[in-house]
């Protein structure tokens, strides 16, 4: 693969390593070199440069954690008009983060770079945008999903219907499920480098499955349904479309209390899983109750994800409740994963999306309270070169930076140890690998085999969920602002 014109530092908070900068190409393409690795994924005709990006994450374990942000190029503090350069994390720490968190609510114009009123194939290019995007930066790219409600056509936060049982095959709401599906098929293939490489990209459906604030939620489907559906997405897209640049990543909500048990109750089977994933947000100003719970919770998911071959992920956090109780809210969560041997090896940890405006700032900008620790959560930083080797994986970077120190988003990723390529060919490196060039071989070849329009959502303050991402902490109402549209768009997760 051709090396990428741009040169870049990745966020990455770690325990051995501080912050990674990175230079060259993807994350989602580079890795040790003369490594072969031998792969084992839910897609087996999946491509190289997307097993390449699986077995970079598995390597990551233990080096340092990466760090991501939800609509870093898209939404922001410190700009108005996205010009897919413009980043509060940027604007903060002085580089990208390692991971760029997307939305399917981008395909309806519900969120940036979607355009409101906009045709299917303007807000499909805009995902697709998107994630050459955050590919372009060094970044590994990761894709929610906040549906509609396909009975009713409201929003995801609409529980009402019983979703699932009517978009399963048979259901009277499947072929709407379908086009759904399709048009995450055409953005996500439709998301190709320069060369014309597919971009891998963690797909992230269903998530927050165990709390009830979502359609696919506890108490608002079985948990055979929700098992059903998930196994049909990633059928529908692996074999039906024929997309094979996708890792599947499963994520139920905090707290589970260490217990395996609870956390495997809808685990979709290791068939159709890529990543284990936990979300969790603190409400409690980083108290120590919080920290144990938490750290107890990502220990279990680690200790699953080894003894199942798979990549586990903080694949959402930050604080919510009142904002900036707590100075040293990040350096206190990155001390506190760093200190558990299991912990530790998350391989990345994303936070949610700066909506601008009187929302919650889930990255600190320049000149709000907790920037200086926010600055000192990820450690120094490091600049690594990457390249794209043996045509297999390729990181993307950043045109070089001055060294800082890289401060990952107040409640994202950051708090690992320093800022790295998150592609699938940008190996990671720890403190003291600057300058090597990093490339993966991969031991397996790749073989590649009327939409109904649901009202949109705008970005509001919705008193009862302020703080909360995605309405999140557990339905709690948290007397905050936060950032909740109507249809999702800004909504924590």
């Amino acid at each position: 693969m051709p090396n990428s014109p741009l040169n870049r530092r990745a966020f990455i908070i770690g325990t051995t390593v501080a912050l990674a900068a990175v230079t060259g190409t993807p994350l989602a393409s580079a890795a040790p070199a003369d490594a072969p690795t031998a792969v084992r994924i839910v897609d087996d005709r999946a491509t190289p440069a997307t097993r390449a990006l699986f077995a970079h994450l598995k390597r990551q374990q233990g080096k340092g954690i990466l760090f991501g942000h939800q609509h870093d190029l898209s939404y922001g503090f410190t700009f108005t008009t996205p010009d897919g350069k413009a980043s509060d994390t940027r604007a903060a720490v002085g580089d990208y983060p390692a991971v760029f968190g997307w939305d399917t609510l981008i395909l309806y114009g519900d969120e940036r770079p979607g355009v409101p009123g906009g045709t299917d194939a303007e807000n499909i290019a805009a995902l697709s945008r998107s994630i050459r995007q955050g590919d372009a930066r060094g970044g590994i790219n990761t894709l929610s999903a906040h549906m509609p409600n396909f009975v009713t056509g409201e929003n995801f936060y609409d529980t009402s219907g019983r979703v699932v049982g009517h978009i399963l095959p048979g259901g009277s709401k499947h072929a709407d499920f379908n086009a759904f599906l399709d048009r995450i098929a055409s953005a996500v293939e439709g998301a190709r480098r320069a060369d014309g490489t597919p971009i891998p990209v963690i797909f992230r459906p269903f998530h927050e499955n165990n709390g009830g604030w979502f359609w696919w939620g506890a108490g608002h489907t079985t948990s055979a349904e929700y098992i059903e559906v998930y196994r049909y997405t990633v059928e529908y897209l692996r074999d039906i479309k024929g997309v094979h640049n996708l890792l599947y990543a499963y994520s139920p909500n905090s707290a589970f209390d260490g217990d395996p048990a609870g956390y495997l109750k809808t685990y979709p089977g290791d068939e159709f899983v890529d990543v284990l994933g936990y979300d969790a947000y603190d409400g409690s100003a980083g108290s120590t109750a919080w920290l144990d719970a938490l750290v107890k919770d990502l220990a279990m998911v680690v200790r699953l994800a080894n003894e199942r071959g798979k990549v586990p992920a903080y694949s959402e956090f930050g604080e919510s409740g009142t904002e900036g109780r707590d100075p040293n809210w990040f350096t206190g969560l990155l001390a506190a994963i760093k200190a558990d041997p299991l912990a530790r090896q998350a391989t990345y940890m994303l936070t949610w999306a700066n909506f601008g405006g009187s929302n919650r700032a889930y990255v600190p900008y320049p000149g709000h309270a907790l920037l200086p620790d926010f600055v000192e959560y990820p450690g120094p930083v490091h600049r690594l070169r990457r390249r794209s080797e043996g045509g297999v994986l390729r990181s993307h970077h950043r045109r070089p930076e001055r060294s800082v120190h890289a401060p990952r988003d107040p409640h994202g990723p950051a708090a690992c140890d320093g800022l790295r390529d998150h592609r699938p060919g940008a190996g990671h490196a720890r403190a003291g690998e600057s300058g090597h060039l990093l490339r993966e071989r991969l031991t397996r070849p790749a073989t590649a085999p009327r939409r109904r329009r649901f009202p949109r959502g705008r970005l509001v303050d919705r008193p009862g969920l302020v703080g909360q991402p995605h309405g999140r902490p557990h339905g709690q109402r948290a007397g905050g602002r936060r950032d909740v549209h109507r249809l999702g768009p800004g909504l924590p997760r």
